[in-house]
């Protein structure tokens, strides 16, 4: 009867170590797709020359896309702080922010879809005078 106590617990043990594993392996592919994005889009720009640092282009959906921009954006009620990497869109009135080549987070909701326009033209005023934070 011990052995099959023992027996469940090694198993359970395993459990618990395999999906350890695959949490700290979830947690370190994160860190370096956010390393090798930064990385990328910090050479880019010297790659290429000065001058591709200014370009910009505007996608149907409204999205504006930069390469290598990393202003900081503070929520309008201060609780949320994110590092835009090249792309805002405004989805219904949700102030949306490129948070990393392939995801998007929300910065801010308002009451109307022209206010989180106004918000998105605030930040890209924050962009194009080249400050590194913006606070909604």
């Amino acid at each position: 009867m011990e052995e099959n106590k023992n027996f469940d617990l090694d198993t359970i043990m395993d459990e618990l170590s395999s999906r350890l594993e695959d949490m700290i392996e979830d947690a370190l592919i994160d860190q370096i797709d956010d390393a090798v994005t930064c990385a990328v889009q910090d050479a880019l720009p010297e790659a290429l020359g000065e001058s591709f640092s200014h370009f910009e282009f505007v996608l149907s959906n409204g999205t504006i896309v930069r390469p290598r921009q990393h202003m900081k954006l503070f929520s309008p009620d201060k609780s949320k702080l994110v590092i835009c990497y090249g792309g805002l869109r405004v989805d219904g009135s949700t102030l949306m922010v490129q948070t990393r080549i392939s995801s998007w987070e929300s910065i801010a909701y308002y009451q109307s879809r022209e206010e989180a326009i106004e918000a998105l033209a605030k930040v890209k005023n924050a962009m194009d005078s080249n400050l590194t934070i913006c606070e909604l």
